[in-house]
């Protein structure tokens, strides 16, 4: 295996498991946050290219968060391009496929097929580049697809929600708007594929109880985690979606011993399904 395989290998499992839960995103023209974002207590930052960033920012954008990348921040990185349709799109990620300090993962916006995450992949191969890909999840044709899209490329790791984007696809107001039937299916494609399941931030900043309500109904649909557009999110980010010491111990005690059938632990049966459970959980450090 070669030093780009391997290292891609490490960032998809990284991105997979359970050690990556609080994900949260930063403007990518706002250099001076970008230190503060990697010290806060989020598991993984997302500078973001796209969205956050003005037009005439953007080339100051990706420059910035190239540098930035360069100083090999001890955080886990991922770098939201802007959409492959676009000529801007593509010139992110070939920079980024060529950079000897590349981000653990590159989330690819507006994701609605197959070709796309294949292109992206063979870009970042093209390239020489150990980053993992996610796939952001918001329109309606993306959540149609979405199946689809996660068996797409083993360099896919994570598939992540857009609630803003698909609710306007749908001419829906994000607040109030149900979709509890786009979420579904990006978890169940998730699970399907192996992937991670990041659910979308939450808009309301101020409220915390929006947060904590947000949060208990994405891990009860089954998502990994979730991201978040401010630091004061991620508390309750890690407290809903990070298991307890005593959770990463019983998942360990399982895994070691399990035999690969049903056995009895504490007097209560473990079988292959709480098996699986057990192994995502049992990678994290405590």
């Amino acid at each position: 295996m070669s030093a780009a395989q391997s290292g891609l290998a490490e960032a998809a499992q990284v991105v997979r498991t359970a050690e990556v839960r609080s994900w949260l995103y930063v403007p990518g023209d706002r250099p001076d946050r970008f230190d503060k974002a990697v010290t806060s207590k989020a598991d993984g930052v997302i500078l973001d290219l796209e969205d956050a960033v003005a037009p005439e920012q953007k080339g100051e954008a990706r420059a910035q968060v190239l540098a930035f990348l360069a100083t090999r921040p001890a955080c886990a990185i991922a770098v939201r391009i802007n959409p492959l349709e676009r000529l801007i799109g593509l010139e992110d990620l070939a920079l980024l496929a060529r950079a000897k300090d590349g981000p653990i993962a590159i989330l690819i916006p507006k994701a609605e097929d197959q070709s796309m995450i294949r292109l992206a992949d063979h870009l970042l191969r093209d390239g020489g580049s150990a980053s993992a890909l996610m796939a952001l999840i918001e329109s309606a044709r993306g959540v149609v697809a979405v199946a689809n899209i996660a068996q797409s490329t083993p360099r896919l790791a994570a598939l992540m929600f857009g609630a803003a984007d698909y609710a306007a696809d749908l001419g829906q107001q994000e607040a109030s708007f149900r979709a509890d039937h786009a979420r579904a299916a990006i978890v169940n494609a998730a699970a399907l594929a192996g992937l991670a399941a990041i659910d979308s931030p939450c808009f309301a900043v101020k409220d915390s109880n929006a947060v904590k309500s947000e949060c208990a109904s994405a891990r009860n649909f089954g998502f990994f985690g979730k991201a978040a557009i401010h630091p004061s999110q991620i508390t309750e980010i890690n407290i809903c979606f990070r298991p307890t010491e005593a959770e990463i111990a019983h998942a360990k005690r399982v895994v070691a011993l399990s035999s690969g059938g049903v056995i009895t632990i504490d007097g209560k049966m473990i079988d292959m399904a709480m098996l699986r459970s057990a192994r995502r959980i049992a990678p994290i450090r405590t």
